[in-house]
C-alpha cells in the first residue's frame, strides 16, 4: 500500500474515520491486513483501502510490509500508541454515557490461568456478578501468558511482577511457590529430609511459555538452593500438574495460593516447610485505558478485599 504520492494534508481531526483507524490499531496488533479484516468481517480490498484512506488523509505512510508481516513504520507506530489511549478514552465514555462512574456494567473481558480460574476466581466472579447484575462476563482460561497488547481482554489475572515497560497493575494479593505432594506420594517414596534427597524423587514439571523449568530455583530459610527433580511427568496446565500430585504421582512445585485449598483438605502436604520461591505477587493486569473503567475498579476493589479475608 505505497504512498509515496502522498503530500501531508492541513489536518482536520473530525475528518479521521474512527473505524479506519480502530482497523489501523488491529492491522499493528495482528501484523496483517487479513487477520484484521477477518475479525472485523471485512473483505482484504475493503480493509486495505480503508489503511489507504486514513494514510492519504494523515499524509504518512503507517505500514511497511517486511517478509514476513506488515509492521508500522515508526511514524505509523507513535500515532497509533497515541491514538489507542484516544480510542480507550473515547470507548470508555461511550460506554459510561448513560450511567454514573461509579455504575458497574458493560462487558467486562478478562483473562486468567487455568488452575486459579478454576478454583478460586471463578466463585469470586459468580459474586461480583450477582452484586453487579448489569454486568456482563466474557472469562478467558488458559495458562498462556495474555498479551493486553494484542488480544482483546481488558484485565488478566496472573502472577509476577509486571514484564510489559509501563504496565499498570494492581497488587491482589503476596504469594510464593512451595514444594507439595500426595501423603500417599511421601508414605510410598518417603519423606525428603533436605533439598539434596529430592533427586531421588519423582518431580511434575510445568512448562509455561514452552520453557520447562528441570532446576527449580527456590529459597531455604532464605538462602538459595537448587533442586533438581527426575521429571516423569510434563504439562503446560497448572491444573492438570495440581491433580497429578494429589494423586500422588510426585512432587509438584505450585503457587501457595492455587494449593490452599488442598493442603487444607489434606489432599496435599508441604514438602520441606522451609523451602519456597522468592514472593511473587497476584496481579490484575490492566489493558491500556482500562484503568479509567468502573468495571475493572469495581473488580480490582473486589478482589483485593476478598482475598485479604480468606488471608492471602
Amino acid at each position: 500500500m505505497s504512498t509515496s504520492s502522498l503530500h501531508p494534508p492541513l489536518l482536520n481531526p473530525q475528518a479521521l474515520e474512527l473505524p479506519a483507524l480502530r482497523l489501523a490499531q488491529r492491522v499493528a496488533e495482528l501484523g496483517g491486513v487479513a487477520a484484521a479484516a477477518r475479525e472485523q468481517h471485512l473483505l482484504p480490498a475493503t480493509a486495505t483501502a480503508a489503511i489507504r484512506r486514513l494514510e492519504q488523509q494523515l499524509g504518512v505512510k503507517l505500514f511497511a510490509r517486511s517478509s514476513r508481516a506488515l509492521k508500522p513504520t515508526p511514524e505509523g507506530e507513535a500515532f497509533l500508541a497515541r491514538s489507542r489511549d484516544a480510542l480507550g478514552l473515547l470507548d470508555q465514555a461511550l460506554g459510561e454515557l448513560h450511567a454514573p462512574l461509579t455504575q458497574v456494567r458493560g462487558l467486562l473481558r478478562l483473562g486468567v490461568s487455568v488452575d486459579l480460574g478454576t478454583q478460586l476466581i471463578r466463585p469470586l466472579l459468580d459474586e461480583f456478578m450477582r452484586l453487579h447484575p448489569q454486568l456482563q462476563l466474557e472469562l478467558s482460561v488458559s495458562d498462556r501468558v495474555s498479551n493486553l497488547e494484542r488480544e482483546p481482554i481488558d484485565a488478566a489475572i496472573r502472577y509476577g511482577e509486571p514484564t510489559q515497560a509501563g504496565q499498570v497493575v494492581r497488587r491482589l494479593a503476596d504469594n510464593t511457590a512451595i514444594l507439595v505432594a500426595a501423603p500417599e506420594y511421601l508414605q510410598r517414596a518417603g519423606v525428603p529430609r533436605s533439598a539434596a534427597e529430592l533427586a531421588q524423587h519423582e518431580g511434575i514439571g510445568l512448562r509455561i511459555a514452552s520453557r520447562l523449568g528441570r532446576h527449580w530455583p527456590l529459597l531455604e530459610r532464605g538462602r538459595p538452593v537448587q533442586v533438581l527433580l527426575r521429571i516423569r511427568r510434563t504439562t503446560d496446565n497448572g491444573l492438570l500438574a495440581r491433580q497429578w500430585a494429589v494423586d500422588g504421582h510426585g512432587i509438584a512445585l505450585k503457587s501457595r495460593i492455587d494449593v490452599a485449598a488442598d493442603l487444607q483438605a489434606g489432599r496435599l502436604v508441604r514438602v520441606l516447610p522451609d523451602v519456597e520461591s522468592t514472593p511473587y505477587p497476584l496481579l490484575l493486569a490492566l489493558a491500556r485505558g482500562s484503568h479509567l473503567g468502573a468495571r475493572v475498579r469495581a473488580l480490582g476493589d473486589f478482589l483485593q478485599q476478598r482475598l485479604k479475608a480468606a488471608g492471602y
